[in-house]
């Protein structure tokens, strides 16, 4: 979701995204992965996917399952350098996200990274169009949206107080 936001925001803005994903999991062959999602969502078709396994787990974890090698990021960090040369902006799609946990007491992802939140999507499935204007609304300047974390907090302690 954050990927496909992230794109659809540039390429918005007319910059030239390619997306790249070293390792895509849980999804066998021929079945959509994340980055169908994100030519579905955003409207880009220079996607990347360079590996995939049909267990759901970590990338290292599914290549041992699969009796595959592990994704190899030296490739993919020559991939980047390689689409970078061409194109405004180059995403690279992780793997996990927000379901990994990162540890025992649920620190959340801001805390771990030490930055501010930089925006919030909702769940659900939404059409293009719809995505498209809640990308603005849920992604901060940086990302090119127009997402404010001080006042989301705000919102959302008021409603945890009132209940």
């Amino acid at each position: 979701m954050v990927t496909a936001a992230v794109a659809a925001l540039a390429s918005a803005r007319g910059e030239k995204v390619a997306v790249i994903k070293p390792a895509q999991t849980g999804v066998a062959a021929g079945e959509p992965g994340d980055l169908d999602e994100v030519v579905r969502l955003a409207g880009t078709g220079d996607t990347h996917e360079l590996a995939r396994f049909p267990d759901p787990l970590s990338p290292e974890a599914a290549a041992r399952a699969s009796g595959l090698p592990p994704p190899d990021l030296a490739r993919a960090a020559a991939d980047v350098r390689s689409l970078a040369a061409t194109r405004d902006r180059v995403l690279v799609e992780g793997a996990g996200g927000l379901l990994v946990r990162y540890r025992p007491d649920v620190t959340t992802l801001a805390d771990l990274a030490g930055e501010p939140m930089a925006g919030v999507l909702p769940a659900g499935r939404l059409g293009p169009a719809a995505f498209r204007r809640t990308a603005a609304e849920g992604l901060g300047p940086s990302l090119g949206g127009h997402f404010d974390p001080a006042g989301f907090r705000e919102k959302h302690a008021a409603a945890r107080e009132a209940t």
